[in-house]
């Protein structure tokens, strides 16, 4: 399913600053096949979509103005097929976060984070 990163709230308030450029430079050499796998993400009792996982491409995909290929999860087990271990390690953070993600949106919120463009103002340097 394609999102605009617009749609999506983060439930971390820090963005790795060698993954974004790593992501960076994928983009910037053509070099998609490989880009981190796509985000896990899931809703929230009013229809709302939270990242699980994925921060960091979000943040790259809204940076660029792109709509973004995420899975939605319904559960804690609804996650990517096991097929890499890219894919295993983020079912494994679904597994541990599904529940958590939406207590940490609310935090990450009072923070004064409430949507990817916030993050990425808060981590301007890695984007210049």
């Amino acid at each position: 399913m394609k999102l605009n990163p617009t749609q999506i709230a983060p439930s971390q308030d820090f963005l790795k600053p060698n993954t974004v450029q790593f992501i960076l430079s994928c983009f910037a050499t053509g070099n998609l096949a490989d880009l981190p796998p796509a985000p896990i993400v899931r809703q929230d009792p009013n229809g709302n979509y939270v990242a699980i996982d994925g921060h960091n491409l979000i943040a790259v995909m809204a940076h660029r103005g792109e709509e973004i290929e995420v899975h939605p999860a319904k559960d804690a087990h609804d996650g990517l097929p096991p097929s890499t271990n890219q894919n295993r390690e983020r079912n494994q953070d679904l597994l541990e976060k599904f529940e958590a993600c939406l207590a940490e949106r609310d935090k990450v919120a009072g923070k004064g984070i409430q949507s990817f463009q916030d993050l990425i103002q808060r981590n301007q340097e890695l984007f210049n």
